[in-house]
């Protein structure tokens, strides 16, 4: 009897002991299987579409200078590929500016981008764009400080009705990253910085009226108004643009 009693207790810890090593290892397994599932899951993030995709920017209907700009970019290989956008803006716009009329703009954006990474598995890229804007608008009730100061006895001319035009080039070395939201959505997050070169002039100026600058709080911590000096100026430009990618392969 103690003879059965012993083996029966033998045989109890050694099931106990086998039951404890496959719930270790079913843990462990576990634990692997896990860890694999979120490796792949950063993975397909971070895979971006070096095939041909179509992208909406959702910055550009909200800017000072507002349009509907759609790009299209196409694959070369593993590392490069090329594309560019077009934008247009009209009269009608939610942002468009309530003081003025007549607004129309189109822009052409070409650009190369290099994609940083190993494989197929890519986060961020480099690029170079080049950029040209051309925009016109009718302004109401408002002054420029004019190119042509009749030998500095013009400093500021105002006015009931101007026409204005704005023409703007230059190039940005960019540098961003795509997001994976689905299969075929992704959001690309772009940050560029480089040179504009920038031409306002006026036209067809009703009712002008002759005066001395005026010495107003925008004199002092720089003029925020884009549209206010005539003439041609250069300096630097930075662009931060969100866009919406829809992968077509």
């Amino acid at each position: 009897m103690k003879t059965n009693f012993r083996l029966f207790i033998i045989l109890f810890f050694i099931v106990q002991a086998l039951q404890a090593q496959t719930t270790r290892e079913e843990k462990r397994a576990s634990r692997l299987e896990e860890r694999a599932h979120r490796i792949e899951r950063r993975d397909s993030i971070s895979r971006i579409p070096v095939g041909s995709y179509m992208s909406l920017s959702i910055v550009s209907p909200i800017t000072p200078f507002p349009r509907i700009n759609m790009g299209y970019t196409q694959g070369i290989n593993s590392h490069w590929s090329a594309g560019g956008s077009i934008g247009v803006g009209f009269q009608g716009l939610p942002f468009t500016n309530s003081d003025i009329e007549d607004y129309s703009l189109y822009e052409i954006r070409p650009e190369v981008l290099y994609f940083i990474g190993k494989g197929e598995k890519f986060t961020n890229y480099i690029g170079l764009e080049l950029f040209y804007i051309n925009s016109k608008e009718t302004h109401l009730n408002n002054s420029f400080k004019p190119i042509n100061d009749a030998n500095g006895t013009v400093e500021l001319i105002r006015y009931d009705s101007a026409s204005y035009q704005r023409i703007k080039s230059g190039f940005l070395f960019n540098f961003g990253e795509y997001t994976r939201l689905s299969d075929k959505l992704m959001l690309r997050l772009n940050f560029g910085l480089g040179m504009r070169f920038k031409d306002n002039s006026y036209s067809d100026v009703e009712n002008p009226s002759f005066s001395e600058f005026r010495s107003d709080a925008w004199s002092i911590i720089g003029n925020p108004n884009p549209r206010r000096n005539e003439g041609l100026s250069k300096g630097f430009e930075f662009n931060m643009d969100f866009r919406l990618v829809y992968k077509l392969n």
